[in-house]
């Protein structure tokens, strides 16, 4: 399968977490495209993908918010509509489910069918949500 894994460069933990994520996905046969987020002169179309993985750091004093960059990103990707998406965050200050639903939240507003999830503190959480990646 074509994944995509979508993530903000600016949150170095973050951006380990994703390349470990897609790493994983790759041992397990699938073709991987990272895709920071990043001002582009277009939107990026997530058209050719089977499933798009889409990472964020919690935000705000409690940790219970998505960074706008994030759902902005989100809201202006061509092709996420009826897409299969797979939300994942990184662990904050605080337990941040609150910030993993509102990320999925946005990924449905957007269109996009969220088939899995993951708080990640570790390799080894973003190592077993890859592997829960069946084709």
């Amino acid at each position: 399968m074509k994944v995509a894994v979508i993530y903000s460069p600016k949150h170095k933990k973050l951006e380990a977490f994703a390349k470990v994520l897609g790493q994983s996905l790759g041992k397990g046969g699938h073709h991987v495209d990272y895709i920071p987020i990043e001002k582009r002169d277009r939107p990026v179309s997530v058209n050719r993908y089977d499933y798009v993985y889409v990472g964020s750091v919690p935000e705000g004093t409690f940790g219970g918010k998505v960074p706008v960059e994030v759902s902005e990103y989100i809201k202006q990707c061509r092709g996420i509509h009826n897409a299969k998406s797979v939300a994942f965050m990184t662990k904050g200050l605080m337990f941040n489910t609150k910030c993993l639903r509102r990320l999925m939240e946005t990924l449905e507003s957007a269109g996009s069918l969220v088939m899995d999830f993951q708080l990640i503190v570790s390799n080894a959480d973003a190592e077993r949500l890859a592997q829960r990646l069946k084709a």
